[in-house]
């Protein structure tokens, strides 16, 4: 059994998160519509069906941008941001906000992890993920048990 540092995750660290993880995935869309975007651009027609076409490739990746954005400042959001410390065990994280409440979720129920340069996200569900810094490890040897004991019994699906 580990216990973390305390966490506190904050809105821009929220939304860069967010960012990353869509664009990690969806990176082959963007550059897909800003290159179709630039095609039709150069094209020597230019009717309103091949400038609704430009607008909507250019202006797409600004819009995902907003979206995050706007979720990750959203009031509707705070239990994301409430700080929290979490104990490991090998069968069950326990997450203690600083409200007092606590959460106990068995490690079967993780459905994937995303290891991303400074955190690990671990999701319950298509969209639902528990946000764990590398950092909040006390020791490298207690990092080391976690991505044995947790990270690598999650099954990709």
């Amino acid at each position: 059994m580990i216990k973390t540092n305390k966490i506190q995750l904050t809105t821009n660290t929220l939304f860069s998160t967010l960012l990353r993880v869509y664009f990690k995935k969806r990176w082959w869309l963007i550059l897909w519509m800003m290159i179709f975007g630039i095609l039709v651009s150069t094209s020597s027609k230019r009717g309103f069906n091949e400038i609704f076409i430009m607008v909507v490739s250019f202006a797409y990746p600004f819009l995902i941008v907003l979206q995050y954005w706007r979720f990750a400042k959203s009031k509707d959001n705070k239990i994301f941001l409430l700080e929290k410390e979490y104990e490991i065990q090998d069968n069950k994280i326990i997450a203690t906000l600083s409200d007092g409440t606590t959460n106990t979720i068995m490690t079967e129920h993780f459905v994937k992890v995303i290891k991303l340069k400074t955190a690990y996200l671990l999701y319950l569900s298509k969209t639902q993920f528990i946000y764990i810094p590398k950092d909040a490890f006390k020791s490298e040897a207690e990092k080391s048990w976690f991505e044995q004991e947790i990270i690598n019994k999650i099954k990709p699906r």
